[in-house]
């Protein structure tokens, strides 16, 4: 496996704490691009080796290069080895993990990114990330003239993967997606459409395993990935991932997974972030519906009428109803918050 830094000056002012969730991020790297993990993500989304069991996938596997914040921290030993994209227009994109895949001969056919992304969410990400999977894709196509073909030897081209692990997943949300190029006829008769199957993408949502007694997913390679990062003893995970999925741990995978400590600092922070973010949620609509009351109480208390009311903040007759004859009960206070807990015990309020 190929270690490089990633060139930044984060390092000098990332705060301990944060150098640690740097840290933790660098650990699951590394885990990802294990010979049988990368096997694994393999066989499940190159068509070519969806027949082939894992064990037989791994020799086709290049040697993959991975980016580290703080390789110093896993006692690893960096190599100057490009893992940018430059483009003078377009600009640098560094990727976590990339290695070449063999095929036909043991050819070197494709070319695979994995990225490890903690959430696929727009209102963390401040974009879609199907957008940036798009531009990777592009990306690893257009890099390739110049290295993989010269002139117009386009059939030099070699089919890309870029492969995104988000790690956010809600309990029933468990997918992979795959995005991709696909020819279609839209007009006239022909006996074969040409297919294009040079870009390909693919987006993992893990569910995040902080309690032992998740059930498994359905899918074999969501349910590897979800307990190779689960808060479980490093015992009984290794002992899973053994015999239900047939790793074989080797004494660098086992030490990567036992230096990170089962991952539970890595999970504890998505979780935090995670309730935050339904915590936000939830005060905000809290926050809409106190704010009605507060609207039609002080419209109550100038003797409008139901319609009137109704007319007024553009909401339907029966929801002000029910605040109004909540508001009315409670008569001289007319205390929101009270009124507010009355109706969402009583459900009557939309």
């Amino acid at each position: 496996m190929i270690y490089r830094k990633v060139k930044t000056n984060l390092s000098r002012t990332l705060s301990s704490i944060e150098q640690d969730k740097a840290t933790s991020d660098d650990y699951v790297k590394c885990i990802l691009a294990d010979p049988q993990i990368a096997a694994y993500i393999v066989q499940a989304l190159v068509p070519e080796f969806k027949e082939m069991e894992v064990e037989k996938i791994i020799p086709y596997i290049g040697e993959p290069t991975v980016m580290l914040r703080f390789p110093e921290r896993l006692g690893v030993k960096i190599q100057n080895v490009n893992n940018e994209s430059v483009d003078e227009d377009d600009g640098k994109i560094i990727y976590d993990i990339k290695f070449p895949l063999y095929y036909n001969g043991k050819r070197k056919e494709f070319i695979i990114n994995i990225e490890a992304q903690k959430s696929s969410k727009k209102s963390k990400l401040g974009y879609w990330l199907e957008n940036r999977i798009a531009y990777y894709m592009g990306r690893m196509i257009s890099e390739q003239k110049g290295t993989e073909f010269v002139n117009s030897n386009y059939d030099d081209l070699k089919s890309v993967y870029t492969i995104w692990i988000c790690m956010d997943t809600k309990k029933s949300e468990d997918s992979i997606i795959e995005f991709g190029m696909k020819s279609s006829l839209i007009y006239g008769k022909i006996k074969k459409i040409p297919q294009i199957d040079k870009l390909n993408g693919a987006l993992i949502n893990v569910r995040t395993r902080a309690t032992k007694n998740k059930k498994q997913s359905k899918n074999k390679l969501i349910g590897m990935l979800e307990e190779l990062f689960s808060k479980s003893e490093f015992i009984e995970k290794k002992k899973i991932l053994e015999e239900d999925y047939g790793l074989k741990m080797s004494m660098e995978l086992e030490g990567r997974m036992s230096d990170m400590c089962n991952v539970s600092d890595y999970w504890e922070e998505v979780a935090t972030e995670e309730g935050k973010e339904i915590g936000k949620e939830i005060g905000k609509e809290i926050g809409e519906r106190q704010k009605i009351i507060s609207q039609v109480v002080k419209k109550l208390q100038k003797d409008k009428s139901v319609a009137e009311i109704a007319d007024d903040l553009e909401e339907k007759e029966e929801v002000i109803a029910s605040i109004y004859e909540a508001a009315l009960s409670m008569k001289p206070d007319y205390d929101v918050e009270k009124i507010y807990e009355f109706l969402e015990k009583n459900k009557k309020l939309a």
